[in-house]
């Protein structure tokens, strides 16, 4: 190859390094619909973060802005906040800090979120620590009658939100484990792995993870819980003698005044209970008065079911509603 022609592919060569590298390092600019990510310790949880995303305008080598838009991992407005950067449960952070994992060579240079709460070069975070608490396992069993059952651990270590702790009383703050027994075992003996419920206290609690998430059932059983039906019963008036004296009992026209009832309870109790030991009665008391214009609501209760039996059937009892109406003054006895 003679000497010229080698100069020529050199020269060639170059040239085009050159294009590319024009072409690379061209300044070009951008925009983009991009998330909002707040990253916090293990021992944090983000509750809100205000805005969710920001459109981003951007400038910087196209080179780099091509590596940009194939680094989908990038393409967020991202906070990796330390303990160190968290001094209170709420914080506003800048925006243009979110864009510090890009290239230093591309440069945000607008910021806009439509959140018309928050301005847009802010991030308004709220978030709350996760404490531990030492909580005892409470044992729930059902479809069975167990003899004090016990979880192995009795104890387990629940992390709860701080805030919902403070305002959680101290006699929810237990773990559920609940056992539903469908087949009694001959020996009466129950030893099962349970998962425990997710919420403080059971449901409606405040949520909670748990360490160990399972405990061991331990449930020796007495004997299986039954259900009953006892048919209808009408719905009584127990009143003291001053409230019947002075006033009579006015039922809504419309109100029930009968009640079927359906039982559950450990078996033998179940078995043994009759209609006739059972009275639904309306308590009234002596600050009971006259109402006029509008109705009494009272709930019935249920008398005369043993321990450990329930009503199941309905739940809760109907509301009766009724009034008291002054009795006519008994006329003078006749001399």
């Amino acid at each position: 190859m003679s000497e010229r022609l080698q100069t020529f592919l050199a020269v060639t060569v170059m040239t085009i390094a050159i294009w590319v590298w024009a072409d690379l390092e061209q300044t070009k600019e951008g925009d983009a619909q991009m998330p909002v990510r707040v990253n916090v310790p293990a021992d944090y949880v983000v509750l809100s973060v205000n805005p969710q995303q920001v459109l981003v305008t951007f400038r910087g080598p196209s080179g780099e802005i091509e590596k940009l838009k194939v680094a989908t991992g990038d393409r967020e407005c991202r906070f990796d906040l330390k303990e160190a950067d968290i001094k209170e449960k709420r914080l506003v952070l800048k925006a243009r800090d979110g864009f510090g994992h890009w290239s230093e060579r591309v440069v945000p240079t607008d910021i806009v979120n439509d959140d018309e709460t928050v301005p847009d070069d802010e991030v308004h975070v709220t978030l709350d620590h996760l404490v531990p608490i030492t909580v005892t396992v409470q044992v729930q069993v059902t479809g069975a009658v167990a003899k004090s059952p016990k979880a192995v651990p009795g104890k387990v270590t629940a992390r709860v939100l701080e805030s919902e702790l403070e305002a959680l009383p101290k006699d929810r703050r237990f773990a559920v484990a609940a056992i539903d027994i469908e087949t009694i075992p001959e020996d009466l003996q129950i030893e099962q792995n349970v998962t425990l419920d997710r919420h403080l206290g059971g449901p409606g609690g405040i949520e909670a993870t748990f360490e160990p998430p399972i405990v061991k059932i331990i449930a020796p059983l007495e004997s299986t819980v039954k259900t009953k039906s006892l048919g209808r019963f009408p719905i009584l008036i127990l009143a003291p003698p001053e409230v019947l004296n002075r006033y009579r009992i006015v039922f809504r026209p419309e109100a029930e005044r009968w009640v079927e009832l359906d039982v559950e309870g450990p078996g033998p109790a179940v078995e043994r209970l009759k209609p006739q030991d059972v009275r639904v009665q309306l308590l009234l008391t002596e600050d009971d008065k006259p109402s006029p214009g509008s109705w009494l609501p009272r709930e019935p209760v249920v008398r005369g079911l043993p321990p450990g039996v329930k009503v199941t059937k309905p739940v809760p009892l109907p509301t009766v509603n009724f009034n008291l109406e002054k009795q006519p003054e008994s006329p003078p006895p006749t001399p």
